[in-house]
């Protein structure tokens, strides 16, 4: 009978401890909070990406014209040289 005692102590103990460490309801309300945050802010980063990938898309048509420009097989520049030899 005390055996059984002490082994029910000891188990709530341990169960007292490993709750005091890794708290299931604090866990879960912080998932609830970081995908809460991340649900708010998507937008942000969503128009902060499409910023990027149209600043790329301009740079890469000037880096098409500066190319362009440069190039003597060019319609308008083909005056550099005798496309015909």
């Amino acid at each position: 009978m005390l055996a059984s005692i002490v082994k029910v102590q000891q188990f709530y103990r341990l169960l007292f401890a490993y709750l005091s460490k890794n708290n299931p309801i604090l866990m879960f309300l912080n998932t609830i909070l970081v995908n809460w945050t991340e649900l708010v802010s998507s937008n942000k980063k969503l128009k902060v990406a499409k910023y990027r990938v149209n600043h790329l898309k301009y740079r890469l048509y000037q880096m098409e014209q500066v190319i362009e420009q440069g190039n003597p097989y060019n319609i308008a520049e083909g005056k550099k040289i005798d496309r015909l030899q």
